[in-house]
């Protein structure tokens, strides 16, 4: 797990090495254990990286790492989880390795079996291979796009790297922004995130399950991943124990570590089933990897309404496992803006800080590694697609289903933030209306969902229209639910969730991995029939079944969905309120083309002394104070 940056140029200049130490030394805080650079005879080619020491920490695992005499050269980013099956095989080859790394047997086999490696690979990765003989850089993205990679490409310039505030720092103040990413990021939007865009008009993400080759300047991009359907037991009990056997792989494999590795544990079904299964791992006799820590780690929030660290304790302590539990309070201004330095770019919320200030506190406990729960709600339903789960039991004529599933989602609990039962009756009332009128996907939605908004995006002056199209879109013959299902997980919101984590974590020196992440877990989940995500009285159904015996049923049948975010009420009226009208204040913010701020103050000022006002009503002012600061101080860094 590291920091990634490379530039070629094809304009006739070379690379300067003060160019690209600094290029490579913008992303130092993903890589504090170490540093590389490395270029090609004519020196128009240069990879830069920062280490973070996960895998045969000595000088062995140096990157810029070569193979085979020097004509390969690779700069990566992320972990290669069954390397050692992999090595095994290339070894039955002939193939010889002086390192422990994963590195190197990523190099090995790309000398093996070219890009067809990749489908070999059971990972998170982004990384750079230059073959000096063919003189082709190759770039490659793992297939969910867990880790990020970003690249420029104009002028015979060719520049890459982990995040794209590197990239701006080369850039300087040439690259113009990009007008629909912030607006969608302004108000509260994940969309950006499942398309190539970026906040820079000229800078792309490569997506994830695509690769990229450049030679003599000319850049071809190519999907090599397509989520496919797998074989699944026609039986429930018989899919929850392939589910079974599969998270307890994954979990196994990302216990491939040569330093500490612990968890983050909510206390939820998601965190919880993973801290089940490796509170029972048991590495075998004499292997290097015994890192696991036996320890959780859990962001509360006293006294109000979203902390479940009650429930985080209580589990560990039933699974017989440590937890250290943070109380996350209001941060001070400096320490907000510490971690809005790393957020590459200004945030749809403000759930960032307690994920970073989570696992900043995770580095001061010299854990370098931790596994997280994040995938299920977008795999099985949990963020309450009730609306397309019951237009699906209409496509399937499933009606004991269409039962089934609106009892479902209205018996999920109440919070401050969610009334299931009002919004399973507004989803029904809007289901009813468009069938009425004969309406199908062309409408927009009636309701304001809670996890996903769909807000038109207004400046006061115009509308700006969206042009930000997924890079992944569903099968056309799938049911509503797999369609709803497939978005979440590709387009939005778990992109968006998944670069928080990585900035969150990398900003603090954290490689954060993700089981049910896994490739063969996604296939399984999307092959099985949609009943056995949603139904029962239960979302992530099959995930309840494969975790009995293993979880408590406390935690395992809790149908309570609490999402995680920052106390934005209780925060907004107390210990960030100066920080929120100081931003308040900016000509920035009262200028912007992006959000009306003169009414946003006034809705501020009126918020502040309102009764009791809710979290729907407070959301929609972070964005807009980010975005203000970011523009008065980030961007101003990256002017020349």
């Amino acid at each position: 797990m590291c920091g990634i940056a490379g530039i070629y140029l094809f304009d006739g200049s070379k690379v300067e090495l003060d160019q690209i130490d600094k290029f490579t030394d913008t992303l130092a805080h993903r890589g504090p254990n170490g540093r590389g650079i490395w270029f090609n005879d004519a020196l128009t080619l240069a990879l830069g990286h920062r280490r973070l020491s996960i895998l045969d920490t000595s000088e062995n695992g140096h990157q810029p790492m070569s193979y085979d005499g020097g004509r390969y050269w690779i700069s990566l980013n992320g972990e290669i989880y069954n390397f050692l099956e992999i090595r095994s095989d290339l070894e039955t080859q002939g193939y010889k390795f002086k390192s422990e790394t994963d590195t190197e047997v990523l190099l090995a086999a790309y000398k093996c079996w070219g890009a067809a490696m990749q489908h070999k690979f059971n990972g998170m990765w982004a990384f750079a291979i230059y073959d000096t003989l063919e003189q082709v850089l190759f770039l490659s993205r793992d297939r969910f796009g867990v880790k990020p990679l970003y690249y420029y490409h104009k002028n015979g310039k060719f520049y890459f790297a982990s995040e794209v505030q590197s990239i701006h720092y080369l850039l300087g103040g040439s690259n113009e922004l990009n007008d629909e990413v912030i607006a969608d990021t302004i108000y509260g939007g994940f969309q950006s995130h499942g398309t190539d865009q970026t906040y820079l008009k000229e800078v792309f993400a490569l997506p994830g399950g695509f690769s990229l080759y450049l030679k003599d300047n000319v850049a071809i991009i190519q999907k090599w991943y397509e989520l496919k359907k797998v074989t699944t037991p026609s039986s429930f009990k018989k899919q929850a124990l392939v589910l079974k056997e599969l998270i307890t792989d994954a979990c196994e494999l990302r216990m491939r570590s040569d330093v500490p590795i612990a968890t983050c544990l909510s206390g939820g079904l998601d965190s919880g089933s993973i801290t089940a299964v490796i509170a029972a791992y048991k590495p075998q006799a004499g292997s290097r990897f015994n890192n696991y820590t036996h320890k959780g780690f859990c962001a509360a929030f006293p006294n109000t309404p979203i902390d479940e660290s009650k429930e985080a304790v209580r589990l560990a302590q039933q699974l017989q496992s440590e937890i250290d539990v943070l109380n996350i309070t209001p941060p001070s201004a400096d320490e907000l803006i510490t971690a809005m330095e790393h957020c590459d770019g200004p945030m749809h919320s403000l759930a960032f800080y307690p994920i970073w200030k989570l696992y900043q506190h995770i580095q001061k406990n010299n854990i370098v590694v931790t596994l997280d729960g994040q995938g299920p709600d977008e795999l099985m339903g949990g963020y309450r697609p009730l609306r397309e789960a019951m237009e699906a039991a209409l496509e399937l004529k499933k009606p004991l289903w269409f039962h089934d599933v609106y009892k479902t989602y209205s018996d999920m609990g109440e919070t401050t933030q969610f009334s299931s039962k009002q919004f399973a009756k507004e989803e029904l009332r809007s289901l009813v209306t468009r069938k009425s009128r004969k309406i199908t996907h062309s409408i927009k939605r009636i309701l304001k969902r809670i996890m996903f908004q769909r807000i038109t995006v207004a400046n006061g002056k115009k509308t700006l229209k969206s042009k930000l199209i997924p890079t992944r879109v569903p099968e056309t013959d799938e049911n509503e639910l797999n369609k709803s299902l497939f978005k979440q997980f590709f387009q939005n919101p778990l992109p968006g969730i998944l670069q928080q984590y990585d900035r969150c974590s990398m900003a603090n020196g954290i490689e954060c991995r993700m089981p049910f992440m896994d490739y063969r877990i996604v296939e399984f989940i999307f092959s099985i029939p949609v009943e056995s995500k949603v139904g029962g009285g239960y979302t992530k159904r099959v995930l309840r079944e494969a975790m009995k015996g293993l979880l408590p049923d406390e935690t395992r049948l809790n149908k309570l969905k609490i999402g995680f975010n920052a106390p934005i009420v209780d925060w907004f009226r107390g210990g960030l309120k100066l920080f929120m009208l100081e931003q308040m204040s900016s000509p920035t913010f009262f200028s912007s083309p992006y959000f009306d701020g003169k009414k946003l103050k006034a809705d501020f000022d009126a918020f502040l002394i309102k009764a009791n006002p809710t979290w729907n009503e407070a959301w929609k002012f972070w964005p807009p104070v980010h975005l203000t600061w970011w523009l008065n101080n980030k961007i101003k860094s990256t002017q020349k």
